[in-house]
């Protein structure tokens, strides 16, 4: 689809409550939203890329530029993204605004534009690293209290075996999932293990992106838990070449890892083929990505409970309107409307925007 414009926008919004993960904590989030317009229409998406580029190389500012330089001029222009190797948050921004416009243009929701229903979807929630195993366990409390099915909660060295013991000992029959973000090498094989045997649904991406050989030696030795992957599974050959090793039971879509919902359908699609579980991860979107989030949870792959439970969550104000929220304890549901089926506000803070034309 050719747009006639695409504007950028580079917005900050404040997080209800900090969050921390194995490299930082955060207090704000930065996004750019991307606009796409076509015959009276817009459509939108939002670059997932960090501040900083520990999850990935790329950061919000290289996806700016590119976005800017390259993948907007191409798009207007009428050519193809691939031209342009690698920077997949980018590329799945645009890609995220110019479905939407599409189903907007349909007149169909985006979940049914994807192959998906307007339907219920199960939430699940993230916690991340707290200060104590008792500030875990309460903040895991609170998140199963609210009605979610599932819990991720965020692991390290140092910060591991004690807390997520005591999150299971806290709540026995919870479904857990330990993510580890890359934190572990080779050596930590043993470790790991001692995770083994506390009902976890999954020890999340244990291992550097590209160590598929070590993931898949680690769900070997594990008798009562599966190894679910994330950084590692970039596009549907990276989730195919995993499938074949072995490395893994579950795989964690993420839009804007993959560059997109297309590569995003892919992985599901092969995945489902051969029997593994997926679901939606998600990196604190805002309004937009978490509504496009949702849509892509809708597919019937997605067996699992994804991340895409309310804003209000993680965000003060998510720039959207509505706001995801909970159509009943635990579980959403996308707006029967065309496209993801909300509009951009004035919620968050724009620190730059760009529009681009074509010439």
């Amino acid at each position: 689809m050719r747009p006639d414009r695409v504007v950028l926008r580079m917005v900050t919004a404040k997080l209800s409550r900090p969050f921390e993960n194995r490299w930082q904590s955060f207090e704000t989030w930065t996004k750019v939203l991307v606009r796409a317009d076509a015959d009276g229409l817009s459509g939108y998406g939002e670059c997932t890329a960090m501040e900083t580029p520990y999850y990935n190389y790329e950061t919000i500012e290289t996806a700016w530029h590119l976005l800017a330089r390259y993948l907007a001029p191409l798009v207007l222009d009428g050519r193809d993204m691939s031209v342009v190797s690698g920077h997949e948050e980018a590329k799945g921004a645009l890609e995220c605004a110019l479905w939407d416009l599409r189903a907007r243009l349909a007149g169909r929701p985006l979940c049914v534009e994807i192959g998906g229903a307007v339907r219920p979807v199960e939430a699940a929630a993230t916690v991340g690293i707290e200060p104590s195993p008792e500030e875990l366990v309460a903040a895991v409390g609170a998140a199963r209290d609210a009605g979610y099915h599932r819990v991720r909660v965020k692991i390290r060295p140092g910060w591991d075996l004690v807390p997520v013991r005591a999150v299971r000992a806290a709540f026995p029959g919870l479904p857990l999932i330990a993510d580890a973000n890359a934190a572990y090498g080779p050596g930590d094989l043993d470790h790991l293990t001692g995770l083994d045997g506390l009902g976890l649904l999954a020890i999340e991406q244990p291992f550097g992106a590209g160590m598929i050989d070590e993931s898949a030696a680690l769900r070997r030795r594990l008798t009562d838990t599966t190894v679910c992957l994330d950084e590692s599974v970039k596009s549907a050959a990276d989730a195919r070449r995993a499938l074949r090793a072995g490395a893994c039971g579950i795989v964690n879509i993420k839009i804007g890892r993959v560059g997109g919902l297309a590569e995003a359908i892919r992985i599901h699609d092969l995945c489902r083929d051969h029997g593994v579980p997926t679901f939606v991860g998600a990196k604190y979107e805002l309004g937009v990505g978490r509504w496009t989030n949702l849509a892509l949870a809708t597919l019937p792959g997605m067996t699992l409970a994804g991340d895409v439970g309310p804003s209000a969550r993680y965000y003060v104000d998510d720039g959207a309107f509505p706001t995801v929220e909970f159509a009943a304890p635990g579980w959403v549901e996308p707006l029967a409307a065309p496209g993801i089926g909300a509009e951009p506000t004035d919620g968050v803070a724009v620190t730059r925007e760009l529009v681009l034309t074509k010439e």
